[in-house]
C-alpha cells in the first residue's frame, strides 16, 4: 500500500511525444583522444585514465569547478558517472558523493538520470530501491522522457521489491514510450513478474515477444530456478534446444539448467547434462560449467561423481568457486574429508578462502561434529583473512554448538550478534533444544520465533518437546492455538526418481496418474504395522 501512494504519479499520462535518442559513452582512450572537449582541457583526461583514486578525482573535479565547466552537461554527467562506478570506496561514500553531485547538476540529462537509477537499482535492497524509483519519479516530473536504457534499471529496482502493481505500472509506461517491443526491456520484465510471483503474465509477455534472444531463455530459466520451479526450468530449455528455436544456450544458461537438474535431484539427468558438456567442450569452455557439475552431483547424491569432477579439473583452473562447491558438497554429505580439502586449499594450492567458503567448512564442521576446529576457523576468519562474519556464520555457530549440546554456549552467541537473528537461526536452536530435551530454553526461543514471524513451524516442535514430557495439557493448548495459522504454510514437495523419471509429490495434491495405487500401498503397509 506505501509504495501505491508513494508512487502513484506513475500512473499520471505521460506528456511527451517521443523519446531522447541515447548512445552510451565509451570509456575508451580513442574517443578521449579525438573528443574536442578533452582537447581543449587536457586535465580532464585524469578522469579517463585515473579516475578510481578519490584524490586525483577531487583534484579533477576541483578544476572543473574553477574552470566553469560544470555547467556543462556532458562533464558533469561523466563525473556522475564515474563518481557511482568507477571511483573506490563502499557504497554508502559512493551514494552520498553522487547525490551531491547529482544536486549541482542545473539540468541533468538523461544519461544522468540513467545513472542514478542505474546504481540504486543495482545495490538490489529494498531501501535502494525505492530511492532509485523515487529518482524515476522525479524525472518523469521534470518532463525528461525516460528510454529504453532507463527501463530495465528501473524494472530492477521493481524486482527486489517484489511489488506486482507497480511493475504492472511501469509495464504501461513501457507501452506509453512505444518501448514494448524493445528485447532488454522485456527480458528485464520477464524476470520481473517471475520474481513477482505472477507466473501468467510471464508466460502472456514471453509467449507475445516476436524476438527471443539467449538472454530471453536464459533469463526466464534463471528465474524459474530461483523461484525453485526446477521441473518448468528444465521444459523450457528443452523449448530452447529444439529445432524450432536458433537460439544457442550460453554459460549462464548451461549453469542454471545443470543447477536445476541438482536441485531436482535427479543423478541420470545430470549424467545426461554432463555428457552433453563434454560432447560440446563446455567444460574446458568454462570453470563455472564444472563448478556447476560439482554442486549439482553432491545434490543429486553421488559425491564420487563431484569429486571425480573436481579432481579432473586442472590445478590451473580452479578457483576459489571449486573448492568451494566441493567442500558444500562434502559438508552435506556429514562434512567428511571437508576439512582436509580446505587445509590443501589454503597451503598446497595457495587458494585463497572467500566468506561462502567459510560457511561451507563451518557447516561441514557443524555436521561432523568438530566443534574445536569449527570455532577455531570462524575466529580465523576476521584476524587472518580480514573477513566480517555475517548472519549466516553465526547461524552457522550456533548450529555447530546446538548440534553439539552446548545450548547455553549457543544462546549466548545469538544474544551477543550484531543483528537480530532470522528464523533459520532460532529454528536452528530450538530443534538443537527439541533434540537435547531442554524445554525451558525452548520456551524462550518460541517467544522469539513468534516476534518474527508467527506463521513458523517452531509451535510444533515445542508441543513434541512438550509430549516427550507428558505434558499434554500445554501440548493441546500450542496446537488449538496454532491451528488457523499452520492451515496458511504453503504445501511441503518432495521429489523421488524412479528409473528415468523424476515424480514430484505435494501434500494434500492427488494430481499423480499413481496417486491411487500409491494409497494402496501405504494402506497395506499400515495394516501390516498393526498386525
Amino acid at each position: 500500500m506505501l509504495f501505491k501512494l508513494y508512487f502513484g504519479q506513475l500512473l499520471l499520462p505521460l506528456k511527451f511525444g517521443r523519446a531522447i535518442k541515447f548512445s552510451s559513452l565509451a570509456t575508451s582512450s580513442s574517443w578521449v583522444h579525438d573528443n574536442q572537449l578533452f582537447q581543449r582541457h587536457p586535465r580532464l583526461r585524469v578522469l579517463e585514465e585515473n579516475c578510481s583514486a578519490f584524490h586525483h578525482f577531487k583534484q579533477a573535479l576541483c578544476y572543473v569547478i574553477v574552470s566553469g565547466l560544470h555547467r556543462n552537461p556532458f562533464v558533469m554527467s561523466r563525473i556522475l558517472y564515474l563518481s557511482l562506478f568507477e571511483l573506490e570506496g563502499d557504497i554508502k561514500r559512493k551514494s552520498e558523493f553522487g547525490v551531491q553531485i547529482f544536486n549541482q547538476i542545473e539540468r541533468p540529462n538523461i544519461f544522468s538520470w540513467n545513472t542514478m537509477i542505474r546504481f540504486f537499482a543495482n545495490c538490489a535492497d529494498f531501501q535502494n530501491s525505492v530511492i532509485a524509483l523515487d529518482y524515476y519519479t522525479k524525472m518523469v516530473r521534470q518532463e525528461v522522457v525516460p528510454d529504453n536504457y532507463t527501463f530495465p534499471f528501473l524494472i530492477q529496482a521493481c524486482g527486489a521489491i517484489s511489488d506486482l502493481e507497480l511493475v504492472k505500472q511501469i509495464h504501461s509506461h513501457v507501452f506509453k514510450l512505444e518501448l514494448g517491443s524493445n528485447l532488454f526491456v522485456q527480458n528485464s520484465l520477464v524476470g520481473a513478474y517471475l520474481v513477482c510471483g505472477s507466473s501468467d503474465d510471464t508466460w502472456l509477455l514471453f509467449d507475445e515477444m516476436l524476438e527471443k534472444d539467449v538472454v530471453s531463455w536464459t533469463t526466464l530459466i534463471s528465474r524459474l530456478v530461483e523461484q525453485c520451479n526446477y521441473r518448468e526450468a528444465l521444459q523450457v530449455f528443452r523449448e530452447m534446444i529444439a529445432g524450432n528455436s536458433q537460439t544457442q544456450p550460453n554459460v549462464a544458461t548451461m549453469v542454471s539448467v545443470v543447477s536445476s537438474s541438482g536441485n531436482l535431484g535427479s543423478l541420470d539427468h545430470t549424467k545426461c547434462f554432463h555428457a552433453l558438456l563434454e560432447k560440446a567442450g563446455w567444460i574446458e569452455l568454462d570453470v563455472a560449467i564444472a563448478n556447476s557439475l560439482i554442486n549439482a552431483y553432491a545434490k543429486s547424491g553421488s559425491m564420487k561423481c563431484s569429486a571425480k569432477v573436481f579432481n579432473e579439473l586442472h590445478d590451473s583452473k580452479r578457483d576459489v568457486y571449486s573448492w568451494t562447491a566441493v567442500i558444500s558438497g562434502y559438508a552435506m554429505h556429514g562434512g567428511v574429508n571437508a576439512l582436509n580439502l580446505f587445509s590443501r586449499m589454503k597451503l598446497v594450492y595457495g587458494v585463497i578462502p572467500d566468506a561462502i567458503t567459510f560457511i561451507a567448512i563451518l557447516s561441514a564442521c557443524a555436521h561432523s561434529g568438530q566443534v574445536e576446529e569449527g570455532l577455531r576457523i570462524f575466529e580465523c576468519m576476521n584476524t587472518k583473512y580480514k573477513i566480517e562474519p555475517n548472519l549466516k556464520h553465526y547461524g552457522c555457530i550456533v548450529d555447530l554448538l546446538g548440534r553439539a549440546g552446548m545450548l547455553n554456549e549457543a544462546y549466548s552467541v545469538v544474544q551477543k550478534m550484531p543483528w537480530e537473528p532470522n528464523l533459520a537461526i532460532l529454528g536452528s536452536l530450538l530443534n538443537a533444544c527439541r533434540l537435547h530435551n531442554n524445554v525451558e530454553l525452548g520456551e524462550t526461543i518460541l517467544k522469539k520465533i513468534m516476534l518474527v514471524s508467527e506463521r513458523s513451524g517452531a509451535p510444533v516442535l515445542v508441543s513434541n518437546m512438550y509430549a516427550n514430557e507428558n505434558q499434554w495439557s500445554k501440548v493441546s493448548r500450542i496446537r488449538l492455538k496454532m491451528r488457523g495459522v499452520m492451515q496458511e504454510k504453503p504445501p511441503g514437495k518432495s521429489w523421488i526418481q524412479v528409473k528415468d523419471a523424476v515424480h514430484e509429490f505435494v501434500v494434500g495434491v492427488k494430481s499423480h496418474p499413481q496417486s491411487l495405487e500409491l494409497d494402496m500401498v501405504l494402506q497395506g503397509l499400515e495394516s501390516l504395522t498393526k498386525m
